[in-house]
């Protein structure tokens, strides 16, 4: 059996017993045991893999591209010294750790046309052409603020997931640490219980706040809120997949 692995299963297995007393968690514990049950390790990292799919398609869409957070920046994310927001615009900017840093600004030559220039602005014509413009505008901010709630999923998404590996990998080191006995293994997973539904609470409530937000929005966009349904359940998933992995790993270890 892999080292650490009983901690891992423990751990999953708080998370289920605790969130049994709350229905929507229960469901999403019991889709996590039914995977367990009916998958190997291969086919929930398959699933896993095409569940992520579903929001970058969604990125894709909307032209955010698409970005796997570094270890530093995960670090920030975690300890609340980079907020999901400011993530989220670093992901709409391109401004991430692996950009290069600008090159020192020159005066452009005669002979060499600039990367991008900026269009020209033809003088405003009166009448009925103000009012289009302005309608423009707010279908374009709409537009904006539509693809700054799917890169705060995305972020959110990966936050979630980083932190729960962190509270297994804790207890796996914790047990480690001290005395290999039933008894202490035990007692490692238990004192996780409050950190993990804390945890999911947070992140449960930060993922409600941003898809209520995206069907407000795709609604004054005249859209359906297929692509809120499609984030929300995208998150469900991650979560159960996640369970069920951690669960398959203790069983084949």
């Amino acid at each position: 059996m892999k080292k650490g692995a009983k901690i891992a299963i423990g751990v999953v297995g708080v998370l289920i017993v605790a969130g049994a007393a709350v229905a929507a968690w229960q469901w999403n514990n019991l889709n996590a045991a039914r995977y367990m049950l009916t998958m190997d390790g291969d086919t929930i990292s398959t699933r896993l893999e095409e569940n992520s799919q579903v929001l970058n398609k969604a990125m894709e869409d909307y032209d955010i591209s698409s970005y796997t957070f570094s270890p530093e920046e995960i670090s920030a994310l975690v300890d609340g010294s980079l907020s999901a927001d400011d993530a989220a615009k670093k992901l709409l900017e391109g401004d991430t750790a692996v950009s290069a840093p600008p090159e020192e600004e020159t005066t452009p030559d005669s002979s060499t046309a600039p990367s991008t220039s900026a269009p020209t602005t033809a003088p405003t014509q009166p009448g009925s052409s103000s009012g289009s413009n302005a309608g423009s505008s707010a279908s374009s901010d709409v537009e904006q603020q539509i693809r700054e709630q799917i890169a705060k999923m995305y972020v959110l998404q990966a936050t979630y997931v980083a932190q729960l590996e962190g509270i297994v990998q804790s207890a796996i080191d914790e047990y480690v640490a001290g005395e290999h006995t039933d008894e202490n293994r035990t007692a490692v997973v238990y004192s996780k219980v409050e950190e993990l539904t804390a945890l999911e609470k947070e992140c449960d409530a930060k993922v409600a706040e941003v898809v209520s937000k995206l069907r407000e929005l795709l609604k004054q966009a005249g859209k359906d809120d297929s692509l809120a349904k499609e984030v929300e359940e995208t998150y469900k998933e991650e979560k159960s997949l996640k369970k069920a992995y951690y669960l398959k790993e203790f069983q084949e270890g």
